[in-house]
């Protein structure tokens, strides 16, 4: 006491309180030069998401929220029970799988933010080490938030990819539906009304059951035929070479016409479902040249450029009418996959002057790598 007057000194301590306040404050000044920081990150050319617009504004928007939640531990409050209806996917849920940005490109990302965000909140621990207990607080609340953010997202990212291959599976069953149909069904229905008016007439007139029988043999031998190939599309891996898958299947048939194949190209520039669908394309007009056409000479061609494959079958045989309906199923399954593939089937056949069956698919320079 000083002249009876009282005198309060500060000797320059500050409650734990005052410095977890402080440094919350510290952050909160901070945020935008985390987030122009980090938006840097992201713009850089090398950065997976730099391309794509709405995946840097919603990183951005991860990560203010992040920084928020930061704030909020600092200060002592809770933010493990925050909005449990936040669907940010954080770069890794179903609309980052459908633009093919993977969950590590992901996680790149966020080492991005939390090197940003470390950068620029060390620095006052350098000016103040009574900060140090808060900021070790701050970087708990960083990790957990980033953390939360990626299991959310890594559930919606797997979920996606199920419901990708459950369609997968889905879409598979209707193809053997529709193969069953129209490559099998239409033999036995012609076998069968064979058999029955074989059936109704041959008590009658046995002279008009012998060309039925004859009719329905056929049929079924076409559809057994047809069953086979099915078969053997199911069992078989997918095509790495076609070039070697064909001349695979010609030892197996023997065939006794001379046939001439040349492919050109790298099938490294077209996508495995492409070379898939096109090699049984192929093999299908090569197996009506072999079996109906009665040819001499059948010629197969195969390109392969960047941006498009171009294939064709060629015939010395009899040729037939396209328009006619003893074109057959085989026909229509061949225009399905190539429609399938984005591609455009071409048929020109002459009665007396061979067949030419032409196939195009524009190619979207899709490159995969076939090395494994």
């Amino acid at each position: 006491m000083i002249n009876g007057i009282s005198v309060v000194r500060d000797s320059g301590l500050r409650s734990e309180s005052e410095l977890r306040e402080h440094f919350a404050a510290l952050i909160r000044a901070d945020c935008d030069a985390i987030l122009t920081s980090f938006a840097v990150t992201l713009s850089d050319p090398q950065s997976p998401v730099s391309a794509d617009a709405s995946a840097c504004q919603q990183a951005l928007a991860s990560a203010a929220l992040i920084l928020a939640e930061i704030v909020a531990r600092v200060q002592g409050g809770d933010t493990s029970a925050g909005d449990r209806n936040e669907i940010l996917s954080w770069l890794i849920g179903a609309p980052r799988a459908e633009s093919e940005l993977s969950p590590a490109d992901t996680l790149g990302t966020a080492v991005s933010l939390f090197n940003a965000t470390v950068s620029v909140l060390v620095r006052h621990v350098a000016k103040d080490s009574e900060f140090l207990p808060y900021f070790v607080t701050a970087l708990l609340a960083l990790n957990e938030s980033i953390s939360r953010r990626v299991r959310e997202a890594m559930s919606t990212y797997s979920g996606y990819l199920l419901e990708c291959v459950e369609q997968a599976h889905v879409d598979e069953r209707l193809r053997v539906s529709r193969e069953l149909h129209d490559r099998l069904g239409e033999g036995l229905s012609v076998a069968l009304r064979q058999l029955e008016l074989h059936e109704i007439s041959g008590q009658h007139d046995p002279l008009t059951s012998v060309p039925r029988t004859a009719i329905a043999k056929d049929a079924l031998t076409e559809t057994m035929s047809r069953l086979r190939d099915m078969t053997s599309d199911l069992r078989q891996a997918t095509v790495r070479n076609m070039e070697v898958a064909l001349v695979g299947y010609l030892d197996s048939i023997a065939a006794d016409a001379e046939v001439r194949l040349r492919v050109s190209g790298d099938e490294a520039w077209a996508p495995p479902a492409v070379i898939d669908e096109a090699y049984l394309i192929i093999r299908e007009a090569l197996r009506n040249a072999l079996t109906h056409s009665n040819a001499k000479l059948v010629l197969i061609g195969i390109t392969i450029a960047p941006h498009e494959l171009d294939a064709w079958v060629e015939d010395d045989g009899r040729g037939f009418a396209v328009a006619s309906s003893s074109a057959g199923t085989g026909i229509a399954a061949m225009r399905e996959r190539a429609v399938s593939i984005n591609g455009r089937l071409t048929l020109v056949s002459v009665p007396g002057e061979g067949t030419h069956m032409g196939l195009r698919v524009t190619l979207t320079g899709h490159c995969d790598d076939r090395s494994g």
